[in-house]
């Protein structure tokens, strides 16, 4: 079988992270669709350095939403059949799925606009693969939002849209229909030499009836290399680039916390004053008042590095991380430029695709178009974590031609989630463990 030509599309591109790690991979981007202006900045940057690098030759940027790019005439003016690209890659916003929001999924206008018109690509393009990035909050949650105090005896029994995991159910019926077998699972971005904990959803689609799984773990397990630390990624750094400075208030607090601590390290009577309700508010709080360690990768790098409640703040130095050392942690490479004000590019970096994830994905994914053979994966058991936070490959499933798909489940069925509901209609009895 002839090795396939290695060409994507890249929708939602960001800074490009994603499409970095693509390239490095061997693949080749035609066009990057971005809809914010300093993000298109950052792209043609990128483009410029390319084309003074190499053969001159750069992909088309267009800076719209998909939703006002016509991706038939964009197939035409790219000079492709139907069939003909191997990949569309991209992640959708991911602000209706986060944990962090109101979880509307396709209630939420930015999903209810985007989504169709996502599958309105696939149905021009028809590309060989596609694959999608997001929070792993898209593999729990629901089409339809019932806000939490509802979701109680008395606002009665959820219905199966309101079910976690429903529009997840959705979507992989939806490119099913499409002749594409979907694998899909949470990331772990420090398994792949990113020195950052940064987990995310990932689907992995191709036509035909052979799924391509996750890539294996390299990093951090028996036998493997230790996993990348902050210390791996900003030392050496030539300069630093743009700070977000901190108030005189942060300051204060931050003088008391050593390296690798956070809020438990404040006296008890700053911790109430300064934390206010999230004091009393349950969970670890890890993040609060957070000073980064030199021997550990960072955690999740986010757009507010001087937040109290996501910081970034230097192992030994009273500052942030500036733009190019949260850059350098999400392994873009030293020489990368970003657009835009201070604040715009610390938001940049936070929103991208790590592009050593990004390659470690593409690469596997090239091998599996030219071999059509992928194993099984069973992940180690110390990341086991829960049924659907684990790491590694949720479950895959494989086009019938109508429904029901026939889906294949890798993670237990939790009782609050819409595969209970569905056990046993398209489902392969035998992979549920």
């Amino acid at each position: 079988m002839p090795t396939p030509q290695l060409n994507f599309v890249s929708l939602f591109s960001g800074a490009g992270g994603l499409d970095l790690g693509l390239e490095s991979a061997g693949w080749k981007p035609l066009a990057q669709i971005e809809c914010e202006a300093d993000a298109v900045g950052t792209l043609e940057l990128a483009a410029k350095t390319r084309a003074e690098q190499e053969d001159g030759s750069s992909p088309l940027i267009i800076p719209e939403r998909i939703e006002h790019c016509d991706p038939a005439a964009l197939r035409k003016r790219l000079g492709l059949r139907k069939g003909q690209l191997t990949l569309i890659a991209g992640g959708p916003p991911c602000q209706p799925f986060t944990t962090h929001g109101l979880r509307q999924a396709l209630t939420d206008r930015r999903a209810a606009e985007v989504w169709p018109t996502y599958l309105e690509y696939l149905d021009e393009f028809a590309p060989k693969a596609i694959l999608i990035e997001n929070v792993d909050g898209l593999l729990s949650a629901a089409l339809k939002h019932r806000p939490l105090h509802l979701r109680n005896a008395e606002g009665g029994s959820l219905t199966f849209d309101e079910r976690k995991g429903s529009f997840l159910y959705w979507l992989l019926n939806e490119l099913a229909d499409r002749g594409y077998t979907v694998s899909w699972g949470v990331a772990e971005a420090a398994d792949y030499g990113v020195p950052q904990m940064r987990q995310r959803s990932i689907l992995l689609g191709v036509k035909g009836k052979s799924p391509c799984f996750i890539p294996r773990s390299r990093f951090g397990g028996e036998g493997q290399p230790p996993f990348k630390t902050l210390k791996d990624a900003i030392l050496g750094l030539d300069s630093l680039g743009p700070v977000q400075p901190l108030s005189e208030r942060k300051r204060a607090v931050y003088e008391k916390i050593p390296a690798g601590g956070n809020w438990r390290d404040l006296p008890t009577e700053m911790q109430v004053s300064t934390m206010g309700k999230a004091y009393e508010a349950e969970g670890g709080k890890s993040g609060w008042w957070r000073r980064l360690a030199w021997d550990s990768p960072t955690p999740t790098i986010l757009g507010m590095p001087d937040h109290s409640s996501t910081a970034l703040i230097h192992p030994d130095e009273l500052r942030c991380l500036s733009v190019k050392e949260c850059a350098a942690a999400q392994s873009f490479p030293a020489e990368t430029q970003f657009a835009g004000k201070p604040r715009s590019q610390y938001q940049q970096v936070g929103n991208a695709v790590p592009p050593l994830l990004g390659r470690a994905i593409g690469s596997h994914l090239a091998k599996f178009l030219e071999t059509r053979k992928d194993e099984i994966p069973s992940p180690p058991p110390w990341r086991r974590l829960s049924s659907n936070r684990r790491i590694g490959t949720h479950g895959w499933v494989i086009p019938a031609g109508s429904r029901p798909h026939k889906f294949n489940l890798k993670v237990k069925v939790r009782p609050d989630h819409v595969w209970a509901s569905v056990q046993g209609g398209g489902i392969e009895e035998s992979a549920l463990f």
